[in-house]
């Protein structure tokens, strides 16, 4: 799998493994087109709050989450597959909870 510049810039941040603070899912039904969704993640850096937002998802895959839970948020570029415009495959590194999922675009804030 090949990387690209956002992906680069958010491996620079280095988060490691972080506790979840939010995580948000939202469905858009617009009037003339498919629905989407997307995803944002909160998740907690010492005393600051990391937010990651993944939008045009595809085969989202969540369990385990629970109070207490934490992540290992991989991402790697897709795009030469060219599956429909997904650009990017998102999973939790770790074992204990199970969130997976493509997406078409990401973006990342603290």
């Amino acid at each position: 799998m090949s990387t690209d510049a956002k992906v680069e810039k958010y491996e620079a941040l280095r988060l490691g493994y972080l506790p979840i603070v939010a995580l948000t899912i939202r469905h858009t039904i617009p009037p003339s087109s498919q629905m989407s969704q997307s995803l944002t993640l909160e998740l907690l850096k010492g005393v600051q709050t990391v937010s990651l937002k993944f939008t045009g998802l595809r085969q989202l895959r969540l369990a385990n989450l629970g109070p207490g839970s934490s992540c290992l948020m991989n991402i790697s570029s897709v795009a030469q597959d060219q599956w429909e415009g997904v650009r990017y495959r998102v999973f939790n590194g770790e074992q204990d909870l199970t969130l997976s999922f493509y997406c078409v675009d990401f973006e990342f804030s603290s």
